[in-house]
């Protein structure tokens, strides 16, 4: 096949009339793709021969390539043409790729350019036509694996791999809410991984406790890659448990039949696993040199995902906003306070390593340009956003200086994957609030009101994200409620598992005033939840609202108004505050003798009978009912009756309806708000 690349003479910049790179150009961005993109985090490629691979293979794959490094970096070949040469380049890609796709042709080299075009797509905020791409990719690949299922050549093996593990981790990493690579039983070798690199054999971690030191290795090592796949499918797995329980589906998660159970086995099976020759104790990760650490890349990246998804998991799994929020929700869900305090202590050890690589990161000035990691990181700094109102001004501290590394660490990558700044903007507008809400109250305890709508856009992101700038978007994440303001309370002390280096410094629990702003929420916007004493003391407790008490609401009260023979009377009234807000009004219906009284209801209603007889004519069934005292009747919108009795009756009623007919004798009978 004639090479698809330019001579170095034949052209000295990118122009519509001549596309293709000369080979010093190519040479350029393999090398790019090499340090920010490769298991960044597809292993797409093998690194080895891969500037010939290009060269030499179809054009919608190099154009494909192309579109995707021109988001990286840029060469004087281009000269202020990037954009433009981006849309060229994404056009034809997608023109060639998309045609012979949409065909069945199962080529490799089609799942490749596809697998480019979605993560192009994701730098450039286009969620829905990723998602669409990468199922597309899936479904080739598995079309291609059924056609082509065997192969002799090693190489052809490594390449097909390299598909099925990249489209993989994109099911995973960004749609893992649909099925389809990932649920199938049929899956080829992992890919080829980089060696492990050269050891230090005059390092040893003097802080690895010995008693964890299993000198006898058991494991047989698959590579990185391997360990690295591993995590993120835990990943995408624990994403989808998130957003079942975001849409209601709550558990009780100590049982060994939960998805919280499954998920803590799998994590579990991923660490016995691991062999102890990938361990940071091992590699000595933070004592390398950035030099060294670049060279073997190949290595350090999917060494570094693995690493830190493998803490963020847990940490995540374990989210006190998650088991004391969300999973108790409407249905109840009795609460295990052992259970709870030791997801308190996972979280927290957790996400403290999460942060801690990104320090170690930091302090190597090594850039990690991973988004899945930054969507990782993103969702973990919750948990130091709860912790940092701890009285242990040991807790405190780590969590606030934790919420900075990871402002720092977000606001680099959002340069290269724009997405990441909404996750930003998220946890500044979170600390306001903290700022904001913040008070102290009466035993030392801490209280703080915040919106649990942020925390679920940063643990579980919409696959087609609202666009910067709607009305949606503005001020928040959720629709104005009339909710009255929950709190936190922040009361326990803790010892951090971490061992910190440096002395211990006197620090204000709140730290917050001093950390990331934004605009100031609307206080309308604050649909608050209830974490009343969320680090030590368990039982569900809200907000004290004292009761409302109304004397005398009885039928003695009740006048029947001229010439008829029956009334309602409407004695309380609210907007109830649940999502889809309704009225619910209760009362009494008083009826004598005389006319039937008809009705036919635009809304629903519950009546209890309390004494007498009151009939009801079911136009519906032609039926009359006599009700007695104790019996209820319910009647549904659409429902058309008759009221009437032979002699009295009276009823308690519940409506959803707003106040009608006042209670006509209650002016000046209700009492103060009593303080029970």
């Amino acid at each position: 096949m004639p090479p698809r690349v330019g001579r170095s003479d034949s052209s000295p910049c990118f122009a519509p009339s001549h596309l293709e790179p000369p080979v010093e150009v190519l040479n350029h961005f393999v090398e790019v793709y090499r340090t920010r993109i490769h298991s960044q985090p597809l292993p797409l490629f093998n690194l080895e021969g891969l500037r010939n691979r290009l060269a030499t293979s179809p054009r919608f794959l190099l154009h494909s390539f192309l579109a995707l490094s021109l988001n990286f970096d840029s060469h004087e070949f281009y000269r202020g043409r990037e954009q433009e040469a981006v849309q060229f380049y994404t056009r034809f890609a997608e023109d060639g790729t998309m045609k012979l796709a949409v065909e069945g042709i199962t080529k490799i080299e089609v799942i490749e350019s596809l697998c480019l075009l979605a993560v192009k797509d994701l730098i450039g905020q286009r969620p829905a036509r990723a998602w669409m791409t990468i199922g597309t990719a899936s479904r080739l690949d598995t079309l291609r694996r059924l056609t082509y299922p065997y192969t002799s050549d090693a190489q052809t093996d490594d390449r097909s791999a390299r598909c099925y593990w990249s489209v993989f981790i994109l099911e995973k990493a960004f749609s893992p809410q649909v099925l389809g690579l990932s649920s199938s039983q049929d899956t080829p070798d992992y890919p080829l991984s980089a060696p492990l690199p050269s050891s230090l054999p005059t390092y040893r971690d003097e802080n690895c406790p010995p008693d964890l030191h299993v000198p006898e290795e058991v494991n047989k090592d698959l590579g990185i890659n391997a360990y690295h796949i591993e995590m993120v499918s835990v990943w995408g797995d624990l994403t989808r448990y998130l957003h079942e329980i975001r849409s209601g589906n709550v558990e009780t998660p100590w049982l060994p039949e939960s998805m919280h159970a499954k998920l803590s086995v799998r994590l579990y099976e991923c660490d016995s696993e691991l062999p102890q020759r990938h361990l940071l104790r091992n590699v000595c990760f933070s004592k390398r040199s950035i030099a060294e650490i670049m060279q073997q890349q190949e290595y350090w990246s999917p060494w570094l995902a693995m690493q830190m998804l493998s803490h963020a998991s847990p940490a995540i799994l374990n989210h006190p906003f998650i088991h004391m929020v969300a999973m108790r929700g409407s249905r109840g869900v009795p609460q295990s306070r052992v259970f709870l305090q030791q997801t308190v202590d996972l979280a927290l050890f957790h996400s403290g390593w999460v942060f801690q690589f990104i320090q170690f990161c930091e302090n190597l000035q090594y850039e990690i340009n991973d988004p899945l990691i930054g969507h990782a990181v993103a969702a973990t700094a919750t948990i130091p956003w709860l912790f940092q109102f701890a009285r242990d001004p040991k807790v405190s501290k780590k969590a606030y200086d934790d919420l900075d590394r990871c402002e720092r660490f977000l606001s680099r990558i959002s340069s290269t994957w724009p997405h990441i700044s909404r996750k930003l903007e998220i946890l500044q507008h979170l600390q306001y609030v903290a700022k904001e809400k913040l008070q102290e109250v009466s035993g030392g305890s801490t209280m703080i009101s915040f919106q649990p709508q942020m925390f679920w856009e940063l643990l579980d992101p919409n696959v087609c994200q609202v666009p910067q700038g709607s009305p949606s978007s503005q001020g928040g994440t959720s629709q104005v409620s009339n909710v009255p303001d929950a709190r936190i309370r922040v009361t326990t002390h803790f010892v951090h598992p971490l061992l910190d280096e440096q002395a211990e410094q006197p620090h204000p629990p709140n730290s917050a005033g001093n950390a990331m702003y934004s605009s100031p929420p609307s206080p309308d916007d604050l649909e608050q939840v209830c974490l009343d004493e969320i680090f030590g003391h368990f039982p569900l407790s809200s907000n004290l609202v004292p009761l409302t008490v109304i004397k005398g609401a009885g039928h003695e009260f009740i006048p029947l108004p001229q010439g008829e023979n029956a009334t309602t009377a409407d004695f309380h009234s609210i907007r109830t505050q649940t999502e889809s807000p309704a009225y619910f009004t209760s009362g009494f219906y008083k009826i004598e003798a005389g006319p039937q009284r008809p009705a036919h209801y635009t809304f629903e209603e519950t009546k209890y009978v309390l004494s007498g007889q009151i009939d009801v004519l079911d136009e519906a069934t032609g039926i009359t009912h006599h009700l007695v005292p104790g019996d209820f009747a319910f009647f549904h919108v659409g429902s058309k009756v008759k009221f009437s009795t032979k002699s009295q009756g009276f009823a308690f009623y519940a409506v959803t309806r707003p106040v009608r007919a006042p209670h006509p004798n209650l002016q000046g009978r209700e009492e103060s708000k009593s303080k029970l």
